[in-house]
């Protein structure tokens, strides 16, 4: 988890290439780094692993990457006591919430850092560093500027789009919001170029070129782009004779947030029941534990409705740890199962539903349970249905889902949603003090 001392990853980049004598003005992480700070290849991958360390920031760990989207579906269950989450399980966030806020920060922190880092290894004046090992480490910091790109889009929609690193702190860009179709082009843009010059094929445990063909699969998925997406998920696969059945469930990973014991994290912490020593922060709601089916293999490794006094996730099991942050359960951003599923709803868009079956049911088939034919009439809620059960407490899945095929007032209707909950509202600290910047057009704006 990443220190609280924000200036530590500049200062050890500064450190492990300059002499550390000025160490009473340490440069903060928000700020952009000395042109000193990059001056060869070791000192470049310092600085990529900073913005590892930025997206693996404790707020945006939990809140971020995982549960304010989850309160805000039919899938979690704010269990805690925090004000601010439990505007998020009642669907009635105001623009003033700090937890939203600290959230929509850390991503642009990881954003901020990434921009610095493409913006400073092209003007290295180091001649061992080759323009292969200078690209692989741009097209990753360009990776995960999409990603955090990808996923403000999907939750604020429209927000600033910043290309450019912060060059001091306290520095106000007032920058404007760009319209979701110019983030996607944007994202689609760093993907295309991440893709090309990451190094590594595969992960998961770091950006590679699997990795971003499989977010493009998404953005493409998320736009309606069909044929795209089939052909996209089915080139991530490595073609249509790809088989889900001979890979473990949760083993089928392209993507993930890391964790080591050292540097590890408190989501047991936060999911855990207090019989367990945990906060229970956030717990399985009823429509969750209902969507899996009698058999279904993946509820024994989701969802805990027996062992404590109350029904509690399972995805980041490592419960002995406690509060320590020593856990080591990983964030399953990118699985295989979602390019199959992307597979089968591209497919099924299409109307070719005995191909989307197919893949469909690979899904199914892992999991125990028994074959679906699909067609015109069941396809989108049975797909629905299966990403919720696969899916579960791996993201913001659901609420992405429901908004992006028009269900999300149908199903949620009943906790209060309406249909300008369709975005969030952009943090009203940002609102004030950037003069360009206008609130989204949310319910409590």
């Amino acid at each position: 988890m990443k220190s609280i001392y924000k200036f530590l990853f500049l200062l050890t980049v500064g450190c492990s290439v300059v002499a550390c004598a000025d160490l009473d003005d340490p440069t903060p992480i928000n700020s952009l780094p000395a042109e000193a700070a990059i001056l060869n290849e070791a000192s470049a991958n310092a600085a990529l692993n900073g913005i590892y360390d930025e997206i693996q920031d404790g707020d945006l760990v939990f809140d971020g990457w995982l549960a304010l989207a989850q309160f805000f579906s039919d899938e979690a269950n704010a269990t805690g006591t925090f004000p601010t989450r439990l505007e998020f399980g009642n669907l009635n966030v105001l623009p003033a919430n700090g937890t939203m806020a600290t959230v929509f920060t850390d991503l642009y922190d990881a954003i901020n850092v990434a921009n610095g880092v493409i913006q400073r290894i092209p003007l290295v004046e180091d001649e061992s560093f080759t323009e292969e090992a200078r690209a692989n480490i741009v097209g990753q910091a360009k990776f995960i500027r999409a990603h955090c790109y990808l996923h403000l889009t999907t939750l604020w929609r429209d927000v600033p789009l910043i290309l450019m690193p912060t060059a001091e702190v306290g520095d106000i860009l007032n920058v404007s919001v760009s319209s979701q179709a110019d983030i996607y082009t944007q994202i689609r843009t760093d993907l295309g170029e991440a893709s090309r010059d990451i190094l590594a094929a595969t992960g998961p445990q770091q950006a590679s070129k699997q990795a971003a063909d499989a977010l493009l699969a998404r953005v493409d998925l998320y736009n309606s782009n069909w044929s795209d997406a089939y052909s996209q998920a089915v080139g991530v696969l490595g073609g249509e004779d790809f088989d889900l059945t001979t890979v473990p469930y949760l083993s089928d990973q392209i993507y993930s947030l890391g964790f080591t014991a050292t540097d590890g994290n408190t989501l047991n912490f936060f999911y855990g029941p207090s019989d367990f020593g945990g906060r229970y922060s956030i717990g399985p709601t009823t429509a969750l534990i209902g969507a899996f089916e009698p058999g279904d293999a993946r509820f024994a490794v989701s969802v805990d409705t027996v062992t404590a006094t109350t029904p509690f996730g399972l995805k980041y099991p490592s419960f002995s740890a406690g509060i320590s942050g020593t856990a080591t359960d990983p964030i399953y951003f990118v699985r295989h199962a979602e390019m199959v599923l992307i597979a089968a709803e591209a497919a099924a868009e299409q109307g070719d539903f005995d191909l989307a079956s197919d893949w469909f049911n690979q899904v199914r088939s892992r999991a125990g349970l028994d074959d679906i034919e699909l067609n015109s009439n069941n396809f989108v809620d049975a797909i629905l249905k299966e990403r919720f059960t696969e899916f579960a407490f791996e993201g913001p899945f659901r609420l992405i889902d429901l908004r992006r095929k028009g269900r999300a007032l149908d199903v949620l209707a009943p906790f209060g949603y309406e249909a300008c909950d369709d975005v969030w509202p952009l943090p009203q600290r940002d609102v004030d003090r950037n003069i360009n910047l206008s609130q989204n057009d949310c319910c409590n704006c």
